[in-house]
């Protein structure tokens, strides 16, 4: 059962605390019109009060909850390895982690999504992480890639922390196909246009 509403206006567009005080609308808000009529949000799509940032559910025994070590400062959430696992040299293997996530706004409780990048420890290592995008509706195992880019194996134990997770604001909407695009002052300058 979800534990927030949401809007089911297909073209939604939430603005909290800031359209509800802007006055004229979408254009005194400067928001171009689109071919398909916007819906403004006038009140808060999800409850302001404060809420955890992260639920979490164990999918195996010995799996370990994310932890951050410094709340509010710390950008990622740290993840452990559920198996043991060597990485031999120029492989990639899928270390399990035994947790399903939902991410949300800890002052919105809006969705979240969730980029996985590598922990210094493991960079020093010579491991990197890959295919690291989980998408705010992704409820089955975190899996992690990882890539040995070094010239040794190297041996993963269950408990250890491979890689962190950090929250992301979901900011994709319609797709919509036009006729021109706004001018800005790079325009179509592309590589190398801005120097070495």
């Amino acid at each position: 059962m979800p534990r927030y509403k949401h809007p089911q206006s297909e073209n939604l567009l939430l603005f909290p605390a800031l359209l509800p005080e802007t006055e004229g609308g979408i254009e005194a808000a400067g928001i171009r019109e689109s071919r398909h009529k916007a819906t403004v949000a006038t009140k808060a799509a999800f409850p302001r009060q404060s809420i955890s940032t992260l639920f979490v559910k164990l999918l195996e025994a010995g799996a370990q909850l994310p932890v951050v070590a410094h709340p509010g400062e710390d950008l990622g959430y740290d993840l452990f390895a559920l198996e043991g696992a060597v990485l031999a040299p120029m492989t990639r293997v899928k270390v399990r982690t035994g947790i399903a996530v939902e991410a949300r706004h800890p002052g919105t409780g809006e969705p979240l999504g969730l980029l996985v990048r590598d922990r210094s420890s493991m960079a020093a290592r010579g491991i990197a992480t890959t295919a690291g995008v989980i998408d705010a509706g992704y409820r089955g195992e975190i899996l992690i890639l990882m890539t040995n880019l070094g010239e040794a194996a190297v041996e993963l134990k269950a408990g250890e922390k491979i890689a962190q997770m950090i929250p992301v604001p979901v900011l994709t909407g319609n797709v919509e196909e036009v006729a021109s695009l706004e001018d800005s002052a790079r325009a179509e300058k592309g590589f190398g246009s801005s120097g070495r």
